[in-house]
């Protein structure tokens, strides 16, 4: 069965997660909400960081957690891109590339050369992360978590660290991962104007629970959601 059925439960002294979701096998799905709405906590616990005791995790037919399984994160399929490009300050471009390359499988989804050309980084292959700009180094994040060879791709507000202006620079790099990666990535994000430009699949989220979910046309376009979205509310032409 194709697509990711993810479902944990959380109850911890001031902050309760509850969620039910069947989510698509590929295209960005996006995770929005205010802070504290329970988004990251849930990407933790798809990737294995946060421990849900009731917690139900089906990635394309392969069981990650469940009342008798519990895959520890290393040997889960997943790429994970935090706010921090958090890159390995000793090794160059291309050693932290080499890094996170852990294995080579005949159906590989992504190459290293094409997480290279995709993120535009192969001019910064011998440089060391103190020689990058804010906006290289997300770059050199993301073709690192591609490099793994992942099932799925998590990403944890990957442009929150940067100004405007790198903003602005890697949204399109962004936006060629969306038309080339033939796997699901979920994107966290609080701003509407990054979820409206780069996700397929929408998941709103307001205290540790979903509001709505669903294609990113038919959600932004419901009129029961605009008090959530705020003035950043609007239309998907």
């Amino acid at each position: 069965m194709q697509g990711i059925e993810a479902r944990f439960k959380l109850d911890w002294p001031t902050f309760n997660l509850n969620v039910d979701l069947h989510l698509p096998a590929r295209g960005v799905i996006a995770l929005f909400g205010d802070s504290g709405s329970g988004k990251t906590t849930l990407l933790r616990c798809i990737a294995g960081l946060e421990k849900a005791p009731e917690g139900r995790l089906i990635v394309n037919g392969e069981i990650w957690q469940d009342e008798r399984h519990w895959l520890p994160t290393h040997k889960r399929g997943l790429g994970y891109v935090f706010q921090e490009a958090s890159l390995f300050t000793h090794l160059t471009v291309m050693g932290n590339l080499l890094y996170g390359k852990r294995r080579i499988l005949d159906d590989q989804k992504v190459s290293l050369d094409q997480a290279i050309e995709l993120l535009g980084i192969s001019h910064l292959l011998d440089r060391k992360p103190d020689r990058l700009s804010g906006g290289e180094r997300s770059r050199v994040s993301i073709a690192r978590a591609l490099a793994a060879n992942p099932s799925i791709l998590l990403m944890d507000e990957p442009l929150a660290a940067l100004d405007l202006k790198r903003k602005q620079e890697i949204i399109p790099y962004l936006e060629r991962l969306h038309e080339a990666l033939k796997i699901p990535v979920i994107y966290v994000s609080h701003s509407a104007d990054e979820v409206a430009r780069l996700a397929d699949y929408l998941v709103v989220m307001e205290k540790g629970h979903v509001l709505a979910s669903g294609s990113l046309a038919d959600t932004l376009t419901r009129l029961d959601l605009p008090i959530h979205l705020g003035h950043d509310a609007g239309v998907v032409l």
